[in-house]
C-alpha cells in the first residue's frame, strides 16, 4: 500500500511542479527517457493489477514483491539504478514531465486495446 501512494503521489507531484527549461544531460548511469518510458508503464500497468489483487481482498505483499522484482528483472535494472534514475528525475522534473507524457499516452493505448477487445 506504501509503494502505491508512493506512485500516486509521485505523478501528481511531477504534474503540479515545473523545472527549468535549459537542456539536461541525462548520464549513462541513469536509465534513459525511451526506457524509462517503458518501465514506468509495466510499472502503472502492476499496480492497477495489485489494486484488483487488493479489492479481493487478498495479501498484495507477495504479488508486489513479484511484480516489480519482474519488471525490474524484464528490463534488466538493478534496483539500485531504478532508485538512483527515479532520484535524478525526481530533482529534473521537466525531463520526467516528458517522460510522464508518454507514459500516459502508453497507457491510453493500452486503455484502448483492452477496451476495444472486450467489445468484440
Amino acid at each position: 500500500m506504501v509503494k502505491q501512494s508512493f506512485f500516486l503521489f509521485l505523478l501528481v507531484f511531477l504534474i503540479a511542479c515545473g523545472s527549468k527549461d535549459k537542456e539536461i544531460k541525462i548520464p549513462e548511469t541513469i536509465i534513459q527517457p525511451d526506457q524509462m518510458v517503458l518501465v514506468l508503464v509495466d510499472f502503472h500497468l502492476a499496480e492497477a493489477a495489485i489494486i484488483d489483487v487488493q479489492s479481493k481482498k487478498e495479501n498484495v505483499d507477495q504479488y508486489t514483491n513479484y511484480f516489480y522484482n519482474s519488471i525490474l528483472q524484464k528490463h534488466n535494472i538493478s534496483r539500485k539504478k531504478f532508485s538512483e534514475s527515479i532520484s535524478f528525475y525526481n530533482k529534473n522534473l521537466k525531463e520526467f514531465q516528458k517522460i510522464y507524457k508518454d507514459v500516459v499516452v502508453e497507457l491510453s493505448k493500452t486503455q484502448s486495446r483492452i477496451i476495444s477487445k472486450k467489445l468484440k
